[in-house]
C-alpha cells in the first residue's frame, strides 16, 4: 500500500522524494499573474508607489504576490494599466530598442553608416534626386549623427543610390 498519495490525481507512492517529484513535474504550482496582483492590491488608491503596493497587498494577507511587487521599477503608479506595465518590465518583456545591433556585427556596425543603412535612409526616394531632396527625406528617420552627414553632401543632382553611397563615403573620409 502507497504511503503518500497524490492529491490532485490519486497516484501512490512508496518514496516520499518520488511524490514529492511527481508534484514538482506533473502538478507544478501555478505562477502568479497579473490577476493575481490586481486581487493583490484590491481597495488601493492610485497614484501609489512601490512601497504603497507592497503595504496594500502584504494587509490583504497576498505574501505570495509580495516578492513580484517588490520587482517592479520604483515608480510611482497611476493606475493598474502602470502597475501591469511595470511587471512586464520587470519579468523581462521590455520592448526591443528600435535600433538594435546585429549578432555578427554588433556595437560596430551600429556607428558604422554602412550601404544598407545608406540604402534604407533613402528607400523611396525618386531619383534623379537633389541634396536638398536627400536631405528633406532623411529627417524622417535619420538619427541626428545621419542628419550631420547628409547635410555634408555635396550640392549635386544624384543619379541613383550608388551616386549617394560614393559620396556618403567622400564626406565620412573627409
Amino acid at each position: 500500500m502507497a504511503q503518500f498519495t497524490c492529491e490532485y490525481c490519486g497516484k501512490g507512492f512508496e518514496q516520499r522524494s518520488r511524490y514529492e517529484r511527481h508534484l514538482q513535474t506533473s502538478h507544478p504550482p501555478r505562477a502568479p499573474d497579473a490577476a493575481d496582483v490586481e486581487q493583490a492590491l484590491r481597495g488601493i488608491d492610485f497614484p501609489a508607489s512601490r512601497a504603497t503596493l507592497e503595504d496594500v497587498a502584504r494587509n490583504n494577507g497576498e505574501d505570495n504576490i509580495l516578492s513580484i511587487i517588490r520587482s517592479l521599477p520604483e515608480r510611482d503608479y497611476r493606475d493598474a494599466a502602470e502597475v501591469a506595465e511595470g511587471l512586464g518590465e520587470a519579468i523581462g518583456h521590455r520592448p526591443a530598442p528600435a535600433r538594435q545591433p546585429g549578432k555578427k556585427g554588433g556595437e560596430n556596425a551600429m556607428n558604422a553608416l554602412s550601404a544598407a543603412r545608406i540604402a534604407s535612409l533613402f528607400s523611396g526616394i525618386k531619383f534623379p534626386a537633389t541634396a536638398q531632396d536627400l536631405v528633406e527625406h532623411a529627417r524622417k528617420t535619420a538619427s541626428q549623427d545621419e542628419m550631420a552627414l547628409v547635410s555634408r553632401l555635396s550640392d549635386i543632382t544624384y543619379r541613383d543610390i550608388t551616386d549617394v553611397t560614393r559620396e556618403f563615403g567622400r564626406c565620412i573620409d573627409k
